[in-house]
């Protein structure tokens, strides 16, 4: 039953953000739905976890969110920081280079994030 209402709270953040899309294509809406959509359904785990109490939560939950909200935060920053540049290149070549520097940092993040906060023990 957690597992079912934590799927009803992705898709209804998916949903909502999709129909919220404004001037965004399809594409994008879909994948700022499903990225917000996963960070809601661990947001509602946590919460769920502390009021109720479920077995579905791992035990370092609240760090991965920590660690997913920071990297896609450094790529969505990294990315439109790099494609709003004032240069003489093709907007698509500014959106290709923004994408391979915002993964880059992202990756960065998250491998930074992931060795000090998940330690081999």
């Amino acid at each position: 039953m957690d597992a079912v209402l934590c799927l009803l709270v992705m898709a209804g953040t998916w949903l909502w953000v999709v129909k919220q899309r404004g001037e965004w294509n399809l594409l994008l809406a879909n994948l700022a739905g499903a990225g917000s959509g996963v960070v809601t359904g661990i947001v509602f785990t946590l919460i769920y976890d502390a009021v109720i109490g479920t077995s579905m939560a791992t035990p370092n939950l609240h760090r991965s969110l920590g660690v997913f909200i920071t990297s896609a935060g450094v790529l969505a920053g990294v990315w439109l920081w790099i494609a709003n540049r004032r240069q003489p290149e093709h907007p698509v070549a500014r959106q290709l280079l923004g994408a391979v520097c915002g993964l880059a940092a992202g990756m960065a993040t998250l491998l930074f994030l992931a060795v000090n906060y998940f330690p081999h023990t």
